[in-house]
Protein backbone atom coordinates (compact mmCIF):
# COMPACT_ATOMS: atom_id res chain seq x y z
CA UNK A 1 0.00 0.00 0.00
CA UNK A 2 1.24 3.47 -0.88
CA UNK A 3 1.99 6.02 1.80
CA UNK A 4 -0.59 8.74 2.28
CA UNK A 5 1.66 11.37 0.69
CA UNK A 6 2.16 9.15 -2.35
CA UNK A 7 -1.59 8.57 -2.69
CA UNK A 8 -2.23 12.33 -2.58
CA UNK A 9 0.53 12.92 -5.12
CA UNK A 10 -1.07 10.30 -7.36
CA UNK A 11 -4.39 12.18 -7.18
CA UNK A 12 -2.63 15.41 -8.13
CA UNK A 13 -1.28 13.67 -11.22
CA UNK A 14 -4.69 12.41 -12.36
CA UNK A 15 -6.77 13.93 -15.11
CA UNK A 16 -10.26 15.24 -14.32
CA UNK A 17 -11.78 12.06 -15.72
CA UNK A 18 -9.51 9.89 -13.56
CA UNK A 19 -10.38 11.94 -10.47
CA UNK A 20 -14.09 11.42 -11.11
CA UNK A 21 -13.51 7.69 -11.48
CA UNK A 22 -11.45 7.69 -8.27
CA UNK A 23 -14.25 9.53 -6.48
CA UNK A 24 -16.76 6.91 -7.61
CA UNK A 25 -14.42 4.10 -6.54
CA UNK A 26 -13.76 5.58 -3.08
CA UNK A 27 -17.06 7.29 -2.22
CA UNK A 28 -19.46 5.10 -4.17
CA UNK A 29 -21.36 7.98 -5.78
CA UNK A 30 -20.94 10.09 -8.87
CA UNK A 31 -18.69 13.08 -8.24
CA UNK A 32 -20.70 16.24 -7.51
CA UNK A 33 -21.08 18.16 -10.79
CA UNK A 34 -20.23 21.41 -9.01
CA UNK A 35 -16.80 20.06 -8.10
CA UNK A 36 -14.16 21.20 -10.53
CA UNK A 37 -11.06 19.10 -11.00
CA UNK A 38 -9.08 21.00 -8.35
CA UNK A 39 -11.80 20.79 -5.71
CA UNK A 40 -12.31 17.12 -6.50
CA UNK A 41 -8.59 16.51 -5.91
CA UNK A 42 -8.74 18.31 -2.56
CA UNK A 43 -11.87 16.40 -1.54
CA UNK A 44 -10.23 13.10 -2.44
CA UNK A 45 -7.11 14.07 -0.49
CA UNK A 46 -9.30 15.01 2.49
CA UNK A 47 -11.03 11.63 2.29
CA UNK A 48 -7.68 9.85 2.31
CA UNK A 49 -6.42 11.90 5.24
CA UNK A 50 -9.60 11.37 7.23
CA UNK A 51 -9.42 7.61 6.75
CA UNK A 52 -5.72 7.52 7.62
CA UNK A 53 -5.68 9.92 10.57
CA UNK A 54 -9.28 10.27 11.66
CA UNK A 55 -11.61 13.22 11.42
CA UNK A 56 -11.23 16.45 13.34
CA UNK A 57 -12.79 16.49 16.78
CA UNK A 58 -15.71 18.79 17.51
CA UNK A 59 -13.35 20.88 19.65
CA UNK A 60 -10.93 21.28 16.74
CA UNK A 61 -13.73 22.25 14.35
CA UNK A 62 -15.03 24.78 16.84
CA UNK A 63 -11.52 26.20 17.31
CA UNK A 64 -11.07 26.55 13.54
CA UNK A 65 -14.42 28.30 13.22
CA UNK A 66 -13.48 30.67 16.03
CA UNK A 67 -10.14 31.47 14.44
CA UNK A 68 -11.79 32.04 11.07
CA UNK A 69 -14.43 34.35 12.51
CA UNK A 70 -11.86 36.87 13.67
CA UNK A 71 -13.24 36.73 17.20
CA UNK A 72 -9.93 35.55 18.57
CA UNK A 73 -8.81 32.26 19.93
CA UNK A 74 -10.54 30.14 22.49
CA UNK A 75 -9.36 30.46 26.07
CA UNK A 76 -7.85 26.98 26.01
CA UNK A 77 -5.49 27.98 23.20
CA UNK A 78 -4.37 31.05 25.14
CA UNK A 79 -3.05 28.95 27.99
CA UNK A 80 0.69 28.81 28.28
CA UNK A 81 2.41 25.45 28.75
CA UNK A 82 3.16 24.90 32.40
CA UNK A 83 0.00 26.63 33.61
CA UNK A 84 -1.79 24.79 36.42
CA UNK A 85 -5.57 24.71 36.49
CA UNK A 86 -7.42 23.67 39.60
CA UNK A 87 -11.04 22.85 40.22
CA UNK A 88 -12.77 21.47 43.27
CA UNK A 89 -15.54 19.07 42.34
CA UNK A 90 -17.63 17.32 44.98
CA UNK A 91 -15.04 18.12 47.62
CA UNK A 92 -12.09 16.76 45.63
CA UNK A 93 -9.40 19.00 44.14
CA UNK A 94 -8.56 18.27 40.50
CA UNK A 95 -5.39 19.78 39.04
CA UNK A 96 -4.44 19.92 35.38
CA UNK A 97 -1.14 20.96 33.82
CA UNK A 98 -1.19 22.66 30.41
CA UNK A 99 1.30 21.08 28.00
CA UNK A 100 2.49 22.17 24.55
CA UNK A 101 0.04 19.84 22.82
CA UNK A 102 -2.56 18.99 25.41
CA UNK A 103 -3.15 18.57 29.09
CA UNK A 104 -1.90 16.27 31.84
CA UNK A 105 -4.29 15.10 34.49
CA UNK A 106 -3.23 12.52 37.08
CA UNK A 107 -0.49 11.13 34.89
CA UNK A 108 -2.61 10.76 31.75
CA UNK A 109 -2.50 12.95 28.64
CA UNK A 110 -5.63 14.52 27.19
CA UNK A 111 -6.14 16.58 24.06
CA UNK A 112 -8.82 18.83 25.55
CA UNK A 113 -10.04 20.17 28.85
CA UNK A 114 -13.51 18.94 27.94
CA UNK A 115 -12.24 15.35 27.95
CA UNK A 116 -10.92 15.85 31.46
CA UNK A 117 -14.12 17.54 32.64
CA UNK A 118 -16.13 14.65 31.20
CA UNK A 119 -13.83 12.15 32.95
CA UNK A 120 -14.24 13.93 36.29
CA UNK A 121 -17.98 14.56 36.15
CA UNK A 122 -19.12 11.64 34.02
CA UNK A 123 -21.10 13.99 31.81
CA UNK A 124 -20.58 16.40 28.92
CA UNK A 125 -18.97 19.68 29.99
CA UNK A 126 -17.18 22.54 28.34
CA UNK A 127 -13.66 22.10 29.71
CA UNK A 128 -12.80 25.84 29.72
CA UNK A 129 -16.06 26.55 31.49
CA UNK A 130 -15.55 23.71 33.97
CA UNK A 131 -12.13 25.05 34.93
CA UNK A 132 -13.44 28.63 35.17
CA UNK A 133 -11.65 30.00 32.11
CA UNK A 134 -14.85 31.61 30.84
CA UNK A 135 -15.78 33.12 34.16
CA UNK A 136 -16.77 36.80 34.00
CA UNK A 137 -14.98 37.20 37.33
CA UNK A 138 -11.65 36.89 35.49
CA UNK A 139 -12.33 40.22 33.79
CA UNK A 140 -13.30 41.90 37.07
CA UNK A 141 -10.03 40.75 38.58
CA UNK A 142 -8.17 42.05 35.49
CA UNK A 143 -6.85 38.53 34.88
CA UNK A 144 -7.07 36.65 31.61
CA UNK A 145 -7.36 32.92 31.19
CA UNK A 146 -3.58 32.68 30.75
CA UNK A 147 -2.94 34.55 33.99
CA UNK A 148 -1.74 37.83 32.49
Amino acid sequence: MMALEDQIAAIEGMSARERKAEWHRRIGTIAPPAFGSGLLARALAHELQTKAMGALSKADIKRIKTLGSGKGSTPATDLKPGTWLSRTWHGEVHQVVVLENGFEYRGALYTSLSEIARYITGTQWSGPRFFGLKSPRLGKLVVSANGQ
